[in-house]
């Protein structure tokens, strides 16, 4: 079946992976901000009914965790306001919206165990509170709703070397420049490669609408798997530093349960095992596709 596909904040992390994977698979339009306004209804309206994709994927955020805390008004009115528009306008001409919410919605609620989608949520920061409510308008005004709640996200490529900070480039610039670097022990995050998620987004074109975890699993501290990696890669072992301060006092979990994606067709590695894998091309610019 041919299909139509747009993405929003398609010159970001997420977004510009996103459309450069499935140009080569659908007919893809991908928008930045200029070119679709989220946070003006009637604008995005316009834009979205003339080019009237079959699936709209909703990247574009403010995700910058001090941002939000620094400027509510404006990251409530990108991130819910935003996706509002967007929820209410797909949900009128009949688009299936595919939005990226995040893991950080399970920061507060005490769970020690990896979280499930269906958990009571007690989210602390203007970041995560905001999400949350994207998710529940983005439900509420277009049931065919899929919601991802991504993790923290790495990339061994470096398109265009014009991209924030992430896992994988703080480790190799370490390593290219003989820095200490120093992370947490009393951290447990799932931690994906952007691609698999890039890929497994096509899974959720067709699955049943709701919200999913969306992201490897993975049961190590942040510095057993920083450890691991370098360990693989037989390179910058002395470099590494425990940061036992940092969530000593209430140990941060932000691992995810991802059984319900993985039974609609998702498949992704451990997090140990994707940056093992690419570990092997930390140094190539722009691998292919």
């Amino acid at each position: 079946m041919s299909r139509k596909i747009a993405v929003t904040g398609a010159n970001g992390f997420l977004g510009s992976r996103v459309a450069a994977y499935y140009q080569e698979r659908y007919e893809t339009i991908g928008y930045t901000r200029q070119e679709l306004d989220f946070t003006d209804r009637e604008k995005a309206k316009k834009v979205i009914k003339r080019d009237h994709p079959d699936i709209l994927i909703h990247t574009g955020a403010i995700s910058d965790i001090r941002a939000c805390e620094e400027n509510p008004q404006l990251s409530w009115k990108v991130n819910v306001e935003g996706v509002s528009n967007l929820a209410s306008v797909c949900g009128e001409l009949g688009i299936r919206l595919i939005f990226c919410s995040s893991d950080q919605v399970y920061m507060g609620n005490q769970v020690r165990t990896p979280h499930r989608e269906n958990e009571k949520l007690c989210p602390v920061s203007a970041y995560a509170c905001q999400k949350r409510k994207a998710e529940q308008e983005a439900l509420r005004l277009q049931p065919d709703t899929v919601a991802l709640r991504l993790s923290w996200m790495f990339s061994a490529d470096r398109r265009e070397g014009k991209e924030h900070g992430t896992l994988f480039s703080s480790i190799r610039d370490a390593i290219q420049n003989g820095c200490e670097i120093r992370y947490p022990v009393h951290d447990y995050r799932s931690i994906t490669d952007v691609w698999e998620v890039v890929r497994n987004m096509e899974i959720m074109f067709q699955a049943p609408a709701g919200i999913y975890n969306f992201g490897s699993e993975n049961d190590l501290s942040t510095y057993e798997v920083v450890k691991r990696v370098l360990a693989h890669i037989g390179k910058g072992q002395n470099l590494l530093k425990k940061n036992e301060e940092a969530f000593a006092g209430d140990p941060r979990n932000l691992r995810m349960d991802i059984e319900k994606c993985r039974a609609a067709g998702a498949v992704f590695r451990t997090t140990e095992e994707a940056l093992e894998a690419a570990g092997e091309t930390m140094f190539i610019t722009n691998p292919p596709l």
